[in-house]
Order: structure tokens, then sequence, then C-alpha cells
């Protein structure tokens, strides 16, 4: 009897690691299919800009360069920063540990729609019992970067809105939108005590209101502080898409630049993640439209956008690969 039963904890172990290890191998899979799916899309143009690349790559341009490459790190560790605080109400994790856990959430993310695959990969990557309970942190940290993005792209749209070339009656919609986003945040954000206290009668929302309820139990210091990381990163990417801008030598005055980015990430931000162009090809498509009034080569946009990604966002995504394989992942749930 014993050993019966030894013999099927042993077989379940095994099934288990087994399912495991092909998840993992799903993932890379996709993750792999995403990235070469990128590079043959830009084939489209690829010899223009491949040309255009390597004309700025001269000694000249090399601080800028450098400029890009050390914004990454800065960039991912302000995430995890954020990361750390928000899902420490839950499990207390090191710095190293959440910078892991955000890189192999950016590499499921890309192999899941929207932000399930990043909220996954974060949740997989603690090593607790109770990591299932750091789904609404994780939920909040991907609504505080949101929220920044909307905030800094509603003043970029109405900056630029009469310089798109959009219909009034559209225009309109779209500044009643974004300001309606800006004051259901501030409602959420001031009302979110209610959620601990709500008694929901249906298992579905009871369940739901478990795991969201962890919203309620952040100081307002505390948001104040993520949301302060948040816009730092933000800041970060914009900058950094600017210094890509800046290769170019594009006729366009500093604050309208940056206004363009800001009008880029907002409809990255907003617009949802599952589109048939992707996230590279959404930006590049957003920046041909935004910069449309400039009359600018669309090779160079094309290549500017390009760089952003493989600098801030390919070599991350390959290291959260490698920790996929490298950390030993477990059901969401099962005891560590």
């Amino acid at each position: 009897m014993v050993q019966d039963r030894q013999l099927s904890i042993l077989k379940e172990k095994i099934t288990t690691r087994n399912l495991l290890r092909a998840g993992k191998l799903a993932v890379t899979f996709l993750i792999l299919i995403y990235i070469f799916n990128t590079f043959r899309n830009e084939q489209k143009g690829v010899a223009d800009i491949g040309r255009v690349l390597a004309g700025i790559l001269t000694g000249t341009h090399l601080p800028i360069f450098g400029a890009m490459l050390l914004l990454v790190p800065v960039n991912w560790s302000l995430e995890s920063l954020k990361w750390q605080l928000l899902a420490s109400k839950i499990v207390r994790i090191s710095f190293t540990d959440a910078l892991k856990g955000t890189l192999t959430g950016l590499a499921v993310g890309v192999a899941a729609p929207a932000q399930l695959g990043d909220t996954i990969g974060r949740i997989a990557a603690l090593k607790s019992p109770d990591r299932m309970q750091a789904l609404g942190a994780a939920i909040v940290s991907n609504g505080i970067q949101f929220y920044a993005s909307v905030c800094f792209g509603t003043i970029a749209w109405f900056n630029l809105r009469h310089t798109l070339g959009l219909h009034a009656i559209t225009a309109r919609l779209i500044a009643l939108l974004l300001i309606l986003i800006l004051l259901v945040g501030v409602l959420v954000a001031t009302f979110r005590t209610r959620i601990v206290t709500w008694q929901p009668k249906m298992d579905l929302l009871k369940k739901i209101q478990t795991y969201l309820s962890i919203a309620g139990r952040y100081s307002g210091s505390e948001l104040g502080i993520a949301f302060g990381l948040g816009l730092c990163r933000y800041f970060v990417f914009v900058f950094q898409f600017v210094l890509a801008l800046t290769l170019f030598d594009f006729p366009v005055p500093v604050m309208e630049l940056i206004s363009c980015v800001a009008l880029i990430f907002l409809s990255k931000t907003v617009i949802p993640a599952v589109n048939v162009l992707g996230d590279l090809g959404l930006r590049e498509f957003t920046a041909l439209v935004v910069f449309s009034q400039y009359q600018l080569p669309a090779e160079e946009l094309i290549a500017a956008t390009f760089l952003v990604w493989i600098v801030n966002v390919l070599g991350p995504i390959i290291t959260g690969l490698v920790l996929i394989w490298k950390n030993k992942w477990k059901y969401i749930g099962q005891d560590q």
C-alpha cells in the first residue's frame, strides 16, 4: 500500500515535471517565433533600414548610442523596484529576484496576449506557495504604468491634436476618452480600500475579490512611490526614443519631438495588445502617422523605432528566455 502510494507520488512528480518542461518549450518556441516574425516583417524595407542604420553608426553618435544602452538597465531596474515594492505585500523578495521576475514576465509576455503573459511570468518566478495572491500586485503594477502613459499622452494629445488632421468629432471623442480614463484612475485610487470590505455573492466574484483585495492594502505613500517609479521609467522610455530620433537630425523642435513620442507610447498603451500589427508594427505605424505632418523620411522613422526595440526590448527578452530555463518553475499554487 505504502509502495503504491510512493509510486503514485513519483509518477505525479514526473508528469508535473514533464508538463512544466513542455510549457517552457512552448513559451520558448513562441518567443523565437515572435523575434523571427519581427525581423521578417522588417524585411519589407530591410535594405533601406540597414543602410540608414549603417549611416548613423559613426564616432560622433557613439555618446548617444552609449546613453541609450546605459538607460536599458535603468529602465528595467525601475520596473523591478516597483514590482519589489508592490509584491512585498505578499512575498518578501530581493531586488535580484524582482529583476528576474520582471525579465521573465517580459519574455513570457510576448507569448501571450495583453498583460497575461507578463503577469504569469512574474508570478511563476516568485518562490512562495502564496504567490498567486500577488496577481493583484501585478495588476496594480501594470495599471500604474498604464496610467503614467495616459497622463503624459493626454498632455501630448492636447498639444498636437490640431496637427494630426483628424475630424473634429473624432478628436473630441478621443479627448473625452482620455479624460474619462484619467478620472477613473483617480476614483479607483481613492476608493481602493472598498475592495477589501467588498462582500460579493457570486463564487467567481469572490475569487476575483480575493486577488484584487491587495490593492486596498497599499497605503497612499506606497502607491505614491510606486507611481513615482512608474513615471521615472516612463521618462526613461521617452528619453531613449528621443535619443534615437536625434540620431537622424530631424528638423523638429525638441518639445514637439517629445510630444510625438508620448503619443506613440499612448497608442501602444491604449490600443489592445492583440493586434495584427504586433507591438513593434503598431509603434511604427503610429510613428508614421504622428510624424506625417513633418514629412520625414519613412525609412528613417522606422529605423529609429526598430533601433529602440532592439536596444530596449530584444536584449531583455533574450535574458528573460535564459531565466525561464534557469529557474525551476512550479504550478501556480503548488507548494515550494
